[in-house]
Parts: structure tokens; sequence; C-alpha cells
């Protein structure tokens, strides 16, 4: 089916028009409800479920599996798509992406979408199994009355309940059986629509016979009021059966007002039945499930007496007397809850005797010590803080009967609670000072030996510093990059990976940036060293592009469910590794690389971390200059010249062309167009317009003198080579 119809609301319950589910999804992706969307995920984060509850029904509400007339309710059902809606629900945040693939993957699901609160997923279901086939063919296609509709759509929703319990690993909400089951709108970019399946759905089924609607009957009126705060018995409230509207005139309930009646019902049916000799007992517990979410007591004996009353069984009488026991009793606990301590007290003080917390600014995470580990692993060491450990925490605080929500819990630890912890300052402020003489950065270097030592020995010491000083200081950024080029088996990476001192390890990472990926551009921020692994396979639009991210000095992102985009301080040095000795392509100067060829590597030898960055930190503090200017830039290039892959165009250049001297009189001016002309025609080589760029940059390289002709057009003066004199080049 091209489109699938759904039919949207005003508030819960009427009509106010139809959309496709196309649309929705599309809407969904662009975010069209962000702002609320946003608001309710920090409500929910701040542990206030009802607030977020609240705003939640501001958003647009559809159903899909059927659609209505003027209510969503039997008697204004048109029509029956097949598709079946599930609910995920109360998932950690680690365990998502996880079920994501697998609902997407599935060929059985339609749609799917992060759910408002971002704690599960709705799933649109079409069932392609043989079973769920041969049971849609069984429908009668015209005349199906409602009943024998709403029993097909319980088989099917229990099938797909299974199947995907079966799939994903997780309960399923058994609550959304209902054929009126609706779906607020939500923000998910990756929301998904699976369009093959789209067209397999069958036709709807539209010719269904509604039950009637309901008509109003008499009032019911109670004969007499409590007196002296005693309870009421069914004698004293008349048999007759409830009105489908209010005593007095006034208006029906609110549609949230249902909603929350129906969620009280389930939930008391979970722990009860509604059954001949348990009646009363079910609706007084049902009278107090309401009186918990705020209904009003007449409200909820309407409904009540509409959804279960009978003229044998009057279901006010109990509801009434839920009302008077639970008022007494939430009184007298409101007087107890005086005498006792406060839970935010009771909960800080209980966390700061069993645990240490804190923030880790760099990797932007919660960790903590459990002063009671009984797992040696963890002992006396501080852990990232993951699902598991809240629950933990939320298991010690209900044995120790301090009684609290786990999103309270959450709030209070995800908060200004923990004291912030950046490891890099807290490695260095606890070294003893360097004593001003010992080398040790020099000692480090040594273990290394190449071909120009006294540049290695330099250029290591400028970048060892700089990637310090890019560690420790906000505007500090190191834009060299320290190149080591050898055989394969001289152990470079792991001479590399033993730079960082075993506490920071993890801030160690392998493989290239992309600029393009946000995951890499906010590893500039969480990581330490990166070391380019697969330099000597990066093209010149990667090294453009790599240029761009060394001197990158902060990284705008917004994290995976974060709220908004945030500026991450740059912290990330480079480092690379290859086995190309021509590693470099620029040709108009590589400044940002200090490429060695190696001759040796000791990676054996152990680094004495506490001596490089107490030297490393004395020589920061005092002035000393990580970075090449002047005169250091122009030998940085002509050393790299040795390592830089040149151009066909710019070898050729210099086969068939020179620079004049004093003496020469076969001197020429030519614009370079004419100049490749020659080049491309003796040296193969294909003239476009970035030949001609080269070629350009390559002139004004090696200095060649210029001038404007009359045509505007700039002219070089060159030698222009004869065949003898260019095989004689070749001689020598």
């Amino acid at each position: 089916m091209e489109n699938i119809p759904v039919t949207a609301y005003s508030g819960f319950s009427n009509v106010r028009g139809e959309i496709t589910l196309r649309k929705v999804i599309e809407n969904i992706t662009k975010g069209i409800h962000a702002k609320l969307i946003f608001k309710i995920r920090l409500l929910v984060s701040q542990g206030k479920m009802e607030e977020a509850n609240n705003v939640k029904k501001q958003l647009p509400f559809y159903t899909v599996t059927a659609g209505y007339r003027e209510k969503r309710q039997a008697y204004s059902i048109t029509r029956y798509t097949h598709i079946i809606l599930l609910d995920i629900d109360d998932q950690p945040e680690e365990k998502l992406e996880g079920l994501r693939e697998k609902i997407n993957g599935d060929p059985n699901t339609l749609a799917s979408f992060l759910t408002p609160k971002a704690h599960g997923f709705k799933i649109f279901v079409f069932m392609r199994t043989k079973y769920a086939t041969t049971l849609r063919e069984s429908l009668a296609k015209t005349g199906m009355d409602f009943s024998t509709l709403e029993k097909h759509h319980r088989i099917m929703y229990d099938t797909c309940k299974e199947y995907y319990e079966k799939l994903l690993d997780v309960e399923v909400d058994g609550s959304g059986k209902d054929i009126s089951r609706g779906f607020f709108t939500s923000f998910d970019e990756k929301a998904y629509l699976n369009e093959e399946l789209m067209k397999e759905v069958d036709e709807t089924l539209a010719d269904i016979i509604p039950p009637e609607k309901p008509r109003p009957g008499r009032k019911k009126t109670v004969s007499e009021k409590v007196i002296s705060g005693k309870l009421i018995s069914e004698k004293t409230v008349s048999d007759k059966v409830m009105s489908d509207k209010p005593e007095g005139g006034k208006a029906e309930a609110e549609p949230w007002e249902r909603m929350e009646f129906n969620k009280a019902v389930l939930a008391v049916k979970r722990i009860s039945k509604f059954e001949p000799g348990k009646r009363d007992c079910f609706i007084f517990a049902l009278g107090n499930k309401c009186y918990t979410k705020g209904l009003e007591e007449e409200v909820v004996m309407r409904l009540a007496q509409e959804k279960f009353g009978s003229e044998e069984f009057n279901a006010a009488a109990p509801i009434h007397n839920a009302y008077i026991y639970t008022d007494r009793t939430t009184e007298a606990n409101m007087r107890k809850e005086e005498e006792k301590p406060d839970t935010i007290h009771q909960l800080l003080d209980f966390l700061k005797t069993h645990y240490d917390f804190r923030r880790n600014i760099i990797m932007d995470r919660l960790e903590y010590l459990d002063f009671n580990e009984k797992t040696e692993k963890w002992i006396g060491k501080l852990r990232p803080v993951r699902a598991t450990s809240y629950n933990a925490i939320f298991l010690e605080l209900q044995l120790t009967g301090i009684k609290c929500s786990l999103d309270y819990v959450k709030a209070i630890v995800n908060s200004s609670y923990p004291r912030e912890f950046n490891p890099f300052t807290d490695y260095i402020e606890k070294l003893k000072p360097w004593d001003g003489v010992t080398d040790y950065i020099g000692q480090l270097a040594e273990t290394v030996q190449t071909e120009d030592q006294g540049f290695w020995k330099k250029s290591f010491r400028k970048w060892f510093v700089g990637m310090l000083a890019c560690a420790l200081q906000d505007e500090a950024v190191n834009h060299l990059v320290i190149i080591l080029y050898s055989e394969q088996g001289k152990g470079k990476s792991t001479w590399i990976r033993r730079l960082l001192p075993p506490e920071w390890r993890e801030y160690y990472r392998n493989g290239m940036a992309n600029p393009e990926n946000k995951d890499h551009q906010l590893m500039l921020s969480t990581h330490l060293i990166i070391n380019m692994e697969e330099f000597d396979g990066a093209r010149i639009s990667d090294l453009a592009g790599l240029k761009r991210t060394i001197t990158q000095e902060s990284v705008t992102e917004r994290k995976v469910y974060d709220m908004q985009t945030l500026s991450f301080i740059r912290r990330a040095s480079f480092i690379a590794s290859t086995n190309n000795r021509l590693c470099l392509q620029d040709i108009g100067g590589n400044r940002r690389f200090l490429p060695s060829s190696v001759i040796s590597m000791d990676y054996r030898t152990p680094v004495n971390y506490e001596g490089i960055y107490a030297q490393a930190y004395a020589l920061l503090n005092g002035g000393y200059q990580y970075w090449y200017e002047g005169e250091e830039i122009d030998e940085l290039n002509r050393h790299n010249e040795m390592h830089r892959m040149k151009d066909p165009v710019e070898e050729n250049l210099l086969v068939y062309f020179r620079k004049p001297e004093p003496e020469d009189t076969c001197v020429k001016w030519m614009p370079a167009a004419a100049i490749l002309s020659k080049i491309a025609i003796y040296g193969k080589i294909q003239v476009n317009r970035q030949a001609i760029q080269t070629l350009v940059l390559s002139l004004e390289k090696y200095r060649f003198r210029t001038r404007r002709n009359a045509q505007g057009s700039t002219e070089y003066e060159v030698v222009d080579l004869q065949n003898d004199e260019v095989n004689k080049g070749f001689g020598k």
C-alpha cells in the first residue's frame, strides 16, 4: 500500500483528521516537535516523571491499527489496517542502539522510532509469516462484525508480541493489545520506515459492522451522604445503573482522566481479578490507585460504573469507601513523614558513606568507587557508572530502608554532587619536579635511531611538549604530526603506544581521523594521542581534511541523545607510522609534518614516565617553544622534500625547462598553458585544470620570474631545453 492512513486526534478521543504513516515518520525524523521532546527527556533525566507526562500530553496523538470517524471508540470504527503496534519501554540507554539494529533489521518491521522519553521504541509490525498470512486471509472481506475483528486482533497481537520478545530478548508492554491503541509523535533522526514492506501491506478492511453507539441511561443517585466519617454500604446507593453523562449536567470525563483511569485498571488487573466473590476487593483497590493519581471521586465512581457496573453489582460503593479510607490513611502517613528525616539527605549520607563519585571531564562520564567492593578486579579502583551500577546502588538503598525511586537516585548521582576529575592534571600535579639537568625526553628519543638523528631529537622534543600543552591548556593546540617511516616489523606502533603512562592508556587511539565523522571529531576532545597507522594510504583529499583537523582548536558537535550542540576542548595530538618513505604529497609545503626515517627502535626498555612528563611540564611552564617559525620552517620544508612524492607535472617541468642563467641568450617568456602543452606532449601528461594548478605551484615553488603580458596573462621566464639538452640531463 503506497499510503497507509493514520487517524489524528484532538486530545485522545475526538477525531480531527487523517495523515499518512510516511508523513508521521517524516515529521518525527525532521523533529517537528523536537522542542517538546527535548523538554520531556530533560524532565525524565531529572526524575520529574509526572511533569514529563504532563508535557507529553501536549504532543499529537494518532492511531494506525484502526481508523475512526468521530471518536476513538468502537461504534465509530471505519477501517482496520492489519498493522500491529508494539511498545518496548524502560530500556537502559546503552541497549537502545543494539535493539534498534535488531528491530529495523527484521523483515516484519514496517516502521519504528524512539519514544518521547527515549526509554524504548514504538514498533509498527506487519507479520509476513505463513501463520500470520493465513490468519489475515481467514478474515471475511465484507460484513465483519466488531467482536470477531477484536478476537482476530488479539490473536495477531499475541503472535507479534511473542515473536518480538524472542527476537529482542526483552518484554513487550502487554497493555497495548486493544485495537484502539494509539501513539504519541516523537523526535528521532534515525526513525525507520520499510518502504519495501509498505508495498506488501494488504488493503485495509473497511466493511466493519461496529457495535451500537451507547445510549444514555437513567442517572445514578446517591440516597445518603457520609455521616460522621462512617463508610457507606451498597444498600445506601441506588441500584439503578449510572448514566453515561455525569450528574448535574457536568461535562464528561476529560480524555486524560479516562487514560489515567484505564492505566489504574491495568495495574490492578496485574494483581487481582474482577470475578464473583472478589469484585468488591478489585474495585476497592482500583479506588486506591485512582486516588493516588489525583482523580476526582465522582469521576472515578462514574467511570467504574460504566466499565464494571451492572444490575447485580454497583461499583460506586467500593470506590467511595476506598476514597474515605485512603484519605484518612494519607493524613496519618503525612504525620509520620514529618517525623522522618529528609529523603535527599538520607540518600546523600548513604552515598558518602558507601561510595566515592567523580565526573571525568575528559570522557564526560561518571565514575565511582564502591568502598565495599567484593570483585577483586575493582577493589580500590574507580570505574565508569553503568546502568547496572545504578541498579546495584538502588538495591542497597532499599535493603537499608531508604525508600526512593531509581530515577531519583540517577538524578542525584548525575548532578553537581560528584567532584570533577581531570586525569591529565591529576597525574601531572602529583609528579616530583624535574631536576633541571637530566634529559629524560632526550633519553627516550635515543631509543629510536634515525637517518637524521639531530632532526629527530629536536622534532620529537617539540612534539612531545606540544602534546602535553594541548592536554593541559584549553587554548593550546599541537599543530605538529610526527611521522615514523620504516619497514614493517620495527615496532613503531608498540613504541608509540608506550608514550602514554598506564593511567592514560584509554586515551590512546589507533586509526585515521575522518573530519566528516562526528565520532572521530569528538575523539579530538576525549583522546590524547591518535596514531594514524594507515597514513601511507592517505589520498591528497584526505590530507587536506587532515590538515584542517590538525589545526582545529575546538570541536562543536551534538553528542548522541544530547539536547543541544556544544563546543568541546581539543586535546588530541597526532602521530603516524608508515611503510612508505615518500609519504608527503603537498607541493605547497608540509610544515605540519615531521617525518623521520627509522633505522632501529628499542620498544622494550622501560619508559621513565615520571621523568619525561616532569621535564615536559617544566619546559612548558618555562616558555619552551614547541612550534616551528621563521627560518625553522624553511629548514623543515627542505628536510621534508626527501619524503615528498613529486607530481609528474613538477618533475617534467624540470626535465624540459629550467631557470635562466645570467649568460643565457635563448630565454623565453611563456604562459603556464604553453609550458604545459610541451610537457603534455613529451611527458604524456593529461591537460586539465588540476594539471595547470600543479604547474603554477611548481613554477612558484622554484621561483621562476614572472611578468604580465599585454593581454594581462602571467608569463614565466624559462629556458626551453632542446632534445639533446634533455638527453644530456638524463646522462648526468
